[in-house]
């Protein structure tokens, strides 16, 4: 065992010189006033300057909480002022992905976000199509992109005039909430919620197969 004595480390002695410190400063102003008034003060001060901070609009936090607000309003189902992607349909490969062209004539092939429907050998499939064709119209569509996926097509929710195309989809009966991927889209639940329970387009089956159970029983 070493019989040098222990020292404390900096950090310590930094510490208890702080505390020593502010111990005399407020014995002096008790002396003085007969209160110790330092400690609120300082409350004051810390809180004034942190109130100040939190309410100039080019405040981090605000700006950070106004984007998080933005990308739920649009995976909400709330029309948004600003895509991602802008442009035109020019190809509806099946009820929940689609090629747009942008105005530079680049083409990028877009997956609806948070929704699956039948496959094109299943049975609706063909109608989730056609009715994917009619609710787009060959309009201007807008697109906010949440990712890009494994086969390199962009995963993101469709607009044509605010409206949302995903939600339209499964609300028409022909989607389902894909809730693996999705599992916080409350507009998704809601729609499919209410379409099986007017049995609206896939749902007047008693027994409709989703489409990832399809996919599987087919390998």
């Amino acid at each position: 065992m070493s019989s040098r004595k222990a020292r404390p480390n900096k950090r310590f002695r930094q510490l208890r010189k702080v505390l020593i410190v502010l111990a005399l400063f407020s014995l002096v102003q008790y002396l003085s006033t007969g209160t110790v008034r330092w400690p609120v003060a300082l409350y004051q001060k810390v809180t004034a300057t942190l109130s100040e901070y939190a309410s100039r609009p080019e405040a981090g936090w605000r700006r950070a909480a106004k984007s998080l607000e933005e990308i739920g309003a649009a995976r909400e189902g709330e029309s948004v002022t600003d895509f991602d992607l802008t442009g035109r349909v020019v190809r509806v490969a099946d009820g929940d992905t689609v090629s747009i062209l942008d105005s530079s004539n680049t083409q990028h092939k877009v997956r609806l976000y948070g929704i699956d429907t039948p496959e094109r050998d299943q049975p609706y499939g063909k109608a989730a199509k056609k009715v994917l064709i009619q609710l787009i119209d060959d309009q201007p569509v807008g697109v906010v992109i949440v990712e890009t996926d494994s086969y390199g097509r962009l995963v993101g929710t469709l607009y044509q005039n605010n409206r949302n195309i995903n939600v339209a989809m499964v609300a028409s009966g022909y989607a389902w909430w894909y809730q693996y991927y999705a599992p916080y889209e409350h507009a998704l639940q809601t729609a499919e919620q209410q379409a099986r329970a007017q049995r609206l387009g896939l749902w007047a089956e008693p027994n409709p197969v989703a489409p990832w159970d399809w996919r599987r029983n087919k390998r």
